[in-house]
């Protein structure tokens, strides 16, 4: 599909398990039906929470990252699962780092022509500070962002 010359030939999807990311799937799903894409499915292992995973229990931050590993694998494999139906050519992937940054590097790697994500991010206090992922992604993004809510 390399030469593809359809509006969105490459889609790349962002996942962290919420609904918001299974909504994300199910449209990508769609869209790459209709304009015959290629799928990249992302899961940022958040190095950050790593860490204070890490701190936090007992266990050693082998295990942890093991740990976290697959069910990082886990999650991207049941959204591919999601699109299996559909004829369209889905690849997954599973990095570590921060977010925001891993996904606006995978999309210029790619040269992801549409990223399609849901309402990802964090959460409170520390969005307040911080800004959600979306966000992020969205100011610094250079190819267009769609957005699923639930549905």
């Amino acid at each position: 599909m390399d030469g593809n010359t359809s509006l969105f030939g490459k889609i790349l999807v962002p996942v962290d398990g919420s609904t918001y990311s299974l909504s994300a799937i199910r449209l990508t799903g769609r869209l790459a039906q209709t304009h015959g894409s290629r799928v990249w499915i992302l899961n940022v292992i958040d190095e950050e929470v790593e860490t204070q995973l890490c701190r936090l229990q007992e266990t050693a931050c082998e295990q942890v990252r093991r740990d976290m590993e697959e069910q990082a694998q886990g999650l991207v494999a049941d959204m591919k699962q999601e699109l299996s139906y559909m004829d369209i050519d889905v690849l997954t992937l599973v990095k570590r780092g921060t977010p925001h940054e891993i996904i606006l590097q995978t999309a210029e790697e790619l040269e992801a022509e549409l990223i399609v994500m849901g309402k990802l991010g964090r959460r409170g206090i520390k969005r307040i500070l911080l800004g959600s992922v979306a966000e992020r992604v969205i100011e610094f993004a250079n190819c267009p962002i769609l957005l699923s809510g639930e549905g």
